[in-house]
């Protein structure tokens, strides 16, 4: 993705197919939105545990999805035996700044920063705690 609405297929190009590889870890989904049913968030994490290492990406608090490899390499230099609640908490402060968020008419860019800071904790501290 480059930005909204845009990519880098080229017009000669089609897509066949995708291939996802399967991680061995746990993962987690959050979203924060004005209800449950609704597609579009105010803010969303996916957090995913794939051989002991920990990968995050953020929705709606940027152009486009946003993997936060500061945090990840982060919280990877410390190691998953050693998140608690404080290491979590500094977790989340890492993921908040590498977000990108507006204000627009569903929420202010600070309210997401913040959302996407207590989902990203709260989904390690349940990877960890599986």
């Amino acid at each position: 993705m480059l930005g909204p609405k845009r990519n880098s297929r080229q017009p000669d190009e089609i897509i066949t197919g995708i291939t996802i590889p399967l991680t061995n870890g746990w993962q987690g989904y959050a979203k924060v939105g004005v209800r449950n049913a609704m597609v579009i968030s105010v803010a969303s994490v996916c957090l995913a545990i794939h051989n002991g290492q920990v990968r995050v990406a953020l929705g709606s608090v940027g152009p486009t999805i946003i993997r936060c490899s500061e945090s990840e390499a982060w919280i990877n230099g410390v190691g998953l035996e050693n998140v608690d609640h404080a290491i979590a908490q500094e977790f989340g402060e890492k993921v908040r700044k590498e977000s990108r968020p507006i204000d627009d008419h569903r929420s202010t860019a600070e309210y997401r920063r913040h959302a996407v800071g207590v989902l990203a904790a709260r989904l390690l501290l349940r990877g960890v705690q599986k």
